[in-house]
């Protein structure tokens, strides 16, 4: 328990401090600059505590969704951030260059803070998997909707072995890459209930062939999948990772952390192996053995249907230790890679052929959770989410969204361009409208983001663990 709230504290120090080189980004700029800031704030809202120096008021607030550095010269947000109206028509004008520099100072401090880490991961290195080699070809998969479907890669043609080089055209340099590709792919059979497709372009001995994929969507995210996982590490048995309540699995003694090594006796030799064992013998009680603190233990488990359902399922979910390399991109590689995973992601937010939702975002607490989660499982590992946090939080702000700093440059350009300064009411009233959008959308995100961490601690189960159904980090009886 203590362990877990160091991590949280660990991930909430980790996003507290990208947000505080955001701001400090502007507030450096705008001291340079010659410009008023009078606060630079964590977080929005009422002042919790703080202190005042050389004219700034540096202050905690109490909502900690953000933060911001209180600039009238640059784009006045009067009451939003409790100041007064005509607080910046008592002060002198500022140039055009001024306010770009000022606002894009904030997303080039994250993009240089990711390039620091970057270069930390350069040199150490990072485990990934990095091989796109198919392992695993599902035959069936466990739709969003609970259906038992046909895998689609299977029906595709593509089998265990075979390369993922090319997605839609793209070249695949890992498999991370190439779940993302597949999630947030946009394609589609032309006509109103075309089917959703991928073109997927694999190596197959010395012969480069190309299949068109119609991915299904799993799991409560409703995501884009084909039913491949990648090649496993031979020495590691799949690990317990989830279990049902009211289900067999719970019932008969089996724990998360338990690793799965024989079932009736017979070695788990692969994940097929597995797969095809469970799914063949769901009419009787399988021995299932497993190694938990260094001793073998045998639980008999017998699935059964449970209501509202036709097929019976043992209530488990395992996942596999899959081949690893240890990676040394090279920091421009790097944020490279994490630019185009942040342009994947919104261009398939604005397509209409696309299943990624606003709901699908994280917002604070999915991203806490998320920091989290990369901090128990190693600092490379936490380091890496952070530099692609920071690479988020540039690109996000750079949105020409009033209330971001891309918002208050295209109100610099309108200005300039029409000569003229834009009313400062009409300004006011803009900002306003879009902050309350911005903390409707925080919250929106958020309230999925609590159903995500609930069910990833055990603490929500309102949907069943699939069979076979799960991205590739996951399988599940």
């Amino acid at each position: 328990m203590i362990s877990a709230i160091l991590y949280i504290a660990l991930a909430l120090f980790a996003l507290g401090f990208s947000i505080f080189i955001h701001e400090l980004g502007h507030f450096i700029a705008a001291k340079k600059r010659g410009l008023v800031a009078d606060r630079f704030s964590i977080g929005f809202g009422p002042r919790l505590f703080g202190w005042h120096r050389n004219g700034t008021d540096f202050r905690l607030s109490l909502f900690p969704l953000g933060g911001y550095v209180s600039l009238p010269q640059l784009a006045d947000m009067g009451r939003l951030e409790g100041g007064e109206e005509d607080e910046a028509s008592k002060l002198p004008p500022i140039s055009y260059a001024d306010k770009m520099i000022v606002a894009v100072m904030g997303a080039v401090f994250n993009i240089l803070f990711a390039l620091v880490l970057s270069l930390v991961l350069w040199g150490v290195g990072r485990e990934i998997v990095k091989s796109t080699t198919v392992g695993h070809v599902a035959q069936e998969i466990r739709n969003a909707e609970g259906e038992t479907v046909p895998g689609p890669a299977y029906v595709a043609g593509i089998q265990p072995g075979d390369t993922i080089y090319r997605i839609d055209g793209n070249r695949v340099p890992d498999w991370w890459y190439f779940q993302n590709a597949i999630a947030t792919g946009v394609g589609k059979e032309a006509g109103e209930n075309g089917r959703r497709e991928v073109e997927v372009g694999v190596l197959r001995g010395d012969s480069e062939l190309s299949f068109t994929v119609y991915p299904e969507l799993v799991s409560s995210e409703r995501m884009r999948y084909i039913g491949v996982e990648p090649e496993t590490d031979e020495t590691s048995a799949p690990i317990v990772v989830r279990l049902e309540p009211d289900m067999p699995a719970i019932e008969a003694g089996l724990l998360p952390g338990d690793r799965l090594i024989k079932l009736d006796g017979e070695e788990i030799v692969s994940g097929a192996f597995l797969n095809t064992y469970l799914a063949n013998h769901g009419d009787r009680t399988i021995e299932v053995t497993v190694e938990r603190k260094g001793k073998e233990v045998t639980l008999p488990i017998r699935p059964r249907i449970k209501e509202g359902e036709t097929s019976p399922r043992f209530g488990f979910a395992y996942d596999f230790q899959y081949k690893t390399e240890r990676v040394h991109y090279n920091p421009i590689e790097q944020l490279y890679r994490f630019a185009e995973t942040m342009k994947m992601t919104l261009y398939a937010l604005i397509h209409k052929n696309s299943d990624v939702r606003v709901k699908n975002m994280s917002g604070p607490v999915g991203i806490v959770h998320g920091l989290t989660r990369m901090a128990q499982i190693g600092f490379i590992d936490l380091l890496w989410m952070l530099a692609l946090i920071n690479v988020n939080l540039a690109i996000f702000n750079l949105l020409p969204i009033p209330v971001l700093d891309g918002g208050h440059m295209l109100f610099a350009t309108i200005s300039k361009v029409i000569g003229r300064p834009l009313p400062q009411k009409l300004m006011e009233n803009v900002q306003g409208a879009f902050m309350v959008l911005l903390l409707c959308f925080v919250l929106y995100v958020s309230f999925f983001d609590v159903g995500r961490v609930g069910r990833d601690i055990g603490l929500i189960d309102d949907e069943p663990a699939p069979e076979k159904s799960t991205p590739p980090e996951e399988a599940a009886p």
